[in-house]
């Protein structure tokens, strides 16, 4: 049978209200003692008590879950290695803090397009954790709703209005370019996104680069999809877009997507050429299609599932009354390294 506070009181000896109290971590005018703290705490365990989840909502105005929507314009959705490594973070600190969690995918890059999710509008969950492209209209949006959100990464328009964990995306590729500058490349070309983020990060890059007393004689060269998305789609066209150049003035080097990569190697191999004999490649993040890869591909590694972590925690912190949830919570500077694999060489071994 059901456990109740009733029960629980009789056990101890106590009133229901102290049991509640108790239980509930609240407040009390009238001071309860460690030792009677104890012996709630002790019966609860002992005789199995379980927190009745709609009682609790219904007193609290909480769900006691969190929702995770995912762009559905990402390549692959919730099986994208990429996002699914967001995902596997935010369902451990989720089941960590004690929340449940609420996964979906939806149109967040247009707010004409963007049909609002009915249970979250009916307040299904107690915050979002927004991941892939996010238009700020459709931030507005949960807002009128008075829905906390936290997003991952920076390809947003998030930026000011709602806290964001992500990766420092610039040194990370910095990194990667002293790499490949030591081994001999001069020329490199950045596959990026042609939204607000990607351009920025794309003149960030190249102002380092130029004022770098070691780097500046690198030269960068950029693609953006036509699309828009670094996916598995927009590799035939930047394939062609750099056979299509000059063999003088054409890049030893290409940074793009995991799966940009993945599907750059066919047309390669379709054409004869071979990587890293005919081009070096790395990865701008590290997921299991650079590991499995052939040839696996040298990447920029950096831990999405904590990141998810942290993305929770903010959003759980806020609920629990121990910040505000505003943009100077942002984490936009979290660590990267280099794997280094088969995909680049010294361009002296070539």
């Amino acid at each position: 049978m059901t456990v109740t506070l009733n029960d629980i009181a009789q056990q101890v000896g106590v009133r229901i209200s102290t049991v509640s109290r108790v239980l509930n971590n609240k407040p009390n005018p009238i001071r309860i003692s460690e030792a009677t703290k104890r012996k709630i705490l002790q019966a609860a365990r002992e005789m199995g008590y379980h927190p009745n989840a709609a009682a609790r909502s219904l007193s609290t105005k909480r769900t006691g879950h969190i929702g995770f929507i995912l762009s559905d314009d990402i390549a692959g959705g919730l099986t994208n290695n990429f996002f699914a490594s967001y995902l596997a973070g935010v369902e451990q600190a989720c089941r960590r803090r004690g929340y449940g969690l609420n996964v979906c995918l939806y149109n967040l890059s247009n707010v004409n397009t963007f049909v609002f999710p009915s249970r979250v509008g009916q307040r299904s969950v107690d915050g979002l954790v927004l991941a892939g492209y996010v238009a700020e209209s459709i931030v507005a949006r949960f807002s009128e709703f008075g829905i906390p959100c936290v997003g991952l990464g920076q390809d947003t328009e998030l930026t000011g209005l709602v806290p964001t964990v992500a990766v420092d995306d610039v040194e990370g590729l910095i990194l990667g370019v002293r790499h490949v500058y030591g081994l001999g490349h001069r020329q490199v070309l950045l596959h990026k996104s042609p939204r607000r983020r990607g351009r920025e990060v794309v003149r960030q890059v190249k102002d380092r680069v130029k004022n770098d007393a070691i780097l500046k004689d690198c030269q960068i060269l950029v693609k953006e999809p036509s699309s828009g998305n670094c996916d598995f789609y927009s590799a035939p066209e930047l394939f062609q877009f750099w056979r299509d150049l000059p063999a003088d003035q054409r890049p030893t080097v290409i940074f793009a997507s995991d799966q940009t990569l993945v599907c750059l190697l066919r047309e390669m191999d379709k054409q004869g050429l071979q990587c890293p004999r005919d081009v070096s490649l790395i990865s701008i993040s590290d997921t299991l299609l650079c590991e499995y890869a052939r040839p696996a591909l040298t990447a920029l590694n950096f831990d999405l599932a904590d990141h998810g972590r942290i993305a929770v925690d903010l959003l759980v912190d806020h609920l629990e009354g121990k910040n505000n949830l505003d943009s100077s919570l942002s984490i936009n500077d979290l660590p990267c390294t280099l794997v280094e694999r088969e995909s680049t060489k010294k361009i002296s071994d070539l």
